[in-house]
């Protein structure tokens, strides 16, 4: 599957700073691999330290950056600008994790600098008033992820995602939804991408499962599933 551009239905893996890069890649050629057996987009989300090396081991996945700095090209040091994303190779750059969370003015700013730079934005918001808020700056993705649910192992109902779906698809339809959140087996991805997701993502569900590889494979051909269940379903 070519990766020049991200289509639905996909998945996001985030290895944060869990692993080690043969472990990234290792984890990455699976995703691949199943991602281009059942046709869903994968996107890994990698330290920006990694993002070269695994972007050229593994051509068959997109990856972003875990964040990047509200610096404009100049004299700082030690912060990582969007230029220095774009030449790394990365496709794309996550923004306001909960973990790692912008002021407003920051955020804005991160997406136009992200925009300006050919980078597609995942964006994280953690309420539908959060997610309202974004929409009017066009991210590519806006993850809806409430803080109570991340890191969460046990399943949860998402009964917001038709709503809030239909608001962003009302107000910005070029937006994809992605819920993730506490997705901490193959079940919880394929009930979210049925519920109405475009993308859906999982760390510590594929991360730490008996083998990663394999759970990568099982939670990608659920997001698949649900997803195509979502189609039948709505043109019934």
């Amino acid at each position: 599957m070519s990766v020049s551009a991200l289509r639905p239905p996909f998945f996001e893996i985030g290895p944060k700073n869990l692993l080690r890069l043969p472990e990234i890649v290792s984890v990455a050629k699976a995703a691949a691999s199943a991602g281009e057996r059942h046709g869903v987009s994968v996107i890994l989300t990698v330290p920006t330290a990694l993002i070269a090396q695994v972007r050229a081991a593994v051509p068959g996945v997109l990856v972003f950056a875990q964040g990047v700095d509200d610096d404009e090209p100049g004299g700082s040091v030690a912060r990582v600008l969007p230029e220095a994303l774009a030449d790394a190779g990365a496709h794309g750059v996550m923004l306001n994790h909960d973990a790692s969370p912008l002021a407003p003015a920051e955020l804005t700013r991160a997406i136009r600098r992200a925009k300006d730079n050919d980078l597609m934005t995942m964006v994280c918001a953690g309420d539908d008033a959060a997610v309202m808020s974004l929409v009017e700056h066009a991210p590519t993705i806006m993850l809806y992820e409430p803080p109570t649910l991340i890191g969460s192992a046990e399943s949860a109902e998402r009964p917001w995602i038709p709503a809030i779906n239909a608001r962003v698809a009302e107000r910005a339809p070029e937006v994809l939804m992605m819920h993730a959140g506490g997705v901490s087996s193959s079940d919880d991805a394929f009930a979210i991408m049925r519920a109405g997701a475009q993308g859906t993502g999982s760390t510590s569900g594929v991360l730490r499962a008996d083998s990663p590889p394999a759970a990568a494979e099982d939670y990608i051909a659920a997001t698949r599933r649900g997803f195509d269940e979502y189609r039948l379903a709505v043109a019934s």
